[in-house]
């Protein structure tokens, strides 16, 4: 694998992770914001869906995703795989 490879992984994979904290987080908040409603007014009601503060957070959390897989990256490129995988830490 070469390190260009291997660059693009790291990035896939943060890419990913923020996708799936872009779904899951606003379906998790709606549901938390459902629940604390019906505590406070002991009754379910279902609230508007806030579309772009979910989009924002969106965007936000795959940005922060991806910039906390290029912090480790930069250190991956100063060091030799071969070396690295020979040493024992």
């Amino acid at each position: 694998m070469s390190s260009a490879s291997l660059y693009k992984t790291f990035l896939w994979e943060g890419a990913y992770y923020g996708m799936i904290a872009a779904v899951v987080g606003p379906v998790t908040g709606y549901i938390c914001t459902v629940f604390v409603g019906a505590a406070t007014t002991d009754s379910l009601e279902l609230v508007a869906i806030p579309i772009v503060p979910i989009l924002e957070a969106t965007v936000i959390s795959i940005l922060v995703c991806l910039i906390a897989t290029c912090i480790p990256l930069k250190k991956i490129a100063r060091m030799s795989i071969v070396e690295s995988i020979e040493t024992v830490e």
